[in-house]
């Protein structure tokens, strides 16, 4: 694994590391204008925490609103030689953290009604909890991907491939979203916003870095789940809403992005005829589901279908 180099830049008074009781961790690869709107509903919306703010820079390029955050009294910039994705540059911001527990924050977020207190509390209150996590809303503030009751597998393939009607019998609603009201036990929660202790975070050495963007959530709570018996868990009443995908413009990109992290996560914690099975399956439903929003007219999602089902053949 290449080793990275930093270097904190800006105030040079404001890095000293004082202790503080939160650390949130922004990753930042030319997304400073989305991090500057997501850290002042922080400011705004996060009330009785003594708290500091990373932001770990990718090494953006042409970003014009980086400076503006180096010049902000109370962000420390890590910056990063190079691009080296979500869970190396999150390891490099935690860290240059001080915080007694940390919470990873994407960029394309924004905090409402003292949702990182709730979260917090929730965290202090029960030493059983490994990570927590909020219920996420979308730019419409409809429900969006907070959390996954069940890990990812054959299982977990098809029902995304029969339009998840298997986990909409089993957990009905709230398979992705908590509509219970109570806190619920999750397989994982989504990377976009999760909390842990950072004794947690540092005793399975954060996160995989052979991923370079996606799964690594899944495989972090997985690697929390075995080696520390902690739980998982969603905090309904904590909100904060998830934009989604702004900071990668290109489709296609994403997709190849997921079914690349997909392989290494399969390869890590299944055994190879898991993984070879999940493909047989997985692209049959695919098929069948492209040729199903073909025939309905949804061009958009039968194109997704077939680019998935191309890439998993790409990456056999």
């Amino acid at each position: 694994m290449k080793n990275y180099f930093c270097s904190i830049i800006g105030n040079t008074d404001k890095h000293i590391k004082m202790q503080k009781e939160l650390s949130i961790i922004y990753v930042n690869y030319n997304t400073a204008d989305q991090v500057m709107k997501s850290v002042e509903s922080v400011r705004r919306h996060t009330k009785g925490i003594d708290y500091e703010i990373i932001v770990a820079d990718n090494n953006s390029q042409n970003d014009t609103n980086l400076q503006t955050l180096i010049d902000d009294e109370a962000v420390k910039v890590v910056r990063l030689d190079d691009n080296y994705g979500f869970g190396k540059a999150n390891n490099a911001g935690v860290k240059e953290s001080t915080g007694e527990y940390i919470f990873l924050l994407n960029p394309d977020t924004i905090c409402h009604d003292n949702s990182i207190k709730i979260l917090l509390d929730c965290l202090k209150a029960d030493k059983a909890i490994g990570v927590i996590g909020p219920n996420l809303i979308n730019a419409q503030s409809t429900p969006t991907h907070s959390f996954r009751r069940a890990g990812d597998g054959i299982i977990t393939e098809l029902n995304f491939s029969l339009f998840g009607l298997p986990y909409k019998a089993l957990y009905g609603n709230n398979f992705e979203f908590n509509h219970s009201g109570k806190q619920i036990d999750v397989a994982y929660t989504c990377g976009a916003a999760m909390m842990m202790r950072r004794e947690t975070f540092e005793k399975i050495g954060g996160f995989d870095e052979s991923f370079f963007m996606y799964y690594e959530d899944q495989d972090l709570c997985n690697r929390i789940k075995k080696t520390t018996g902690l739980r998982i868990v969603n905090e309904p009443t904590a909100i904060i809403q998830h934009l989604e995908g702004t900071s990668i413009s290109l489709n296609s990109r994403r997709e190849r992005y997921i079914i690349q992290s997909r392989k290494k996560y399969f390869l890590k914690t299944m055994p190879k005829w898991h993984f070879r099975v999940a493909n047989i399956l997985t692209k049959f439903f695919l098929l069948i589901g492209e040729f199903a929003y073909t025939l309905c007219g949804k061009k958009e999602l039968a194109e997704k279908y077939s680019c998935r089902r191309n890439l998993i053949s790409e990456y056999e």
